[in-house]
């Protein structure tokens, strides 16, 4: 299944992560996955949301740098190995795992969020 995600810049400080997440709270916004990494200083958060559009809205009223992609939420059963299996489909497909980010874990299974370099290639690679 695609996805719309926001990969948003920010300095790498003390509150900013808050400073986002209040943001997006007060006004409704509901994150459903979240995922940071730093390089140097600066910190990069992807977010998956509820509200795109309202999201959206609301990173260009505060003058964040964002940019958004597709990527694909794909359930995988939660047993040694599954990954793997995704991973060298992707690979024999020539599409390149950008990141990976976790959405929701029961125990049987998980649901993972690839940032994918074509996540449209992707997406048809992991059907079904």
């Amino acid at each position: 299944m695609l996805a719309n995600e926001f990969v948003i810049e920010m300095d790498d400080s003390p509150g900013k992560l808050a400073d986002v997440c209040e943001m997006l709270g007060n006004h409704e916004v509901n994150l459903k996955a979240i995922a940071t990494d730093r390089v140097g200083s600066q910190r990069f958060v992807r977010i998956i949301v509820d509200n795109d559009k309202r999201a959206t809205e609301l990173f260009d009223e505060a003058d964040l740098m964002y940019t958004e992609n597709s990527v694909v939420v794909k359930t995988i059963p939660d047993t040694p190995n599954a990954l793997t299996d995704i991973a060298r489909r992707l690979g024999k497909a020539g599409v390149n795992i950008e990141a990976i980010y976790l959405l929701s874990r029961n125990g049987k299974t998980v649901n993972l969020v690839f940032a994918l370099d074509n996540a449209q290639r992707g997406a048809e690679v992991l059907k079904g």
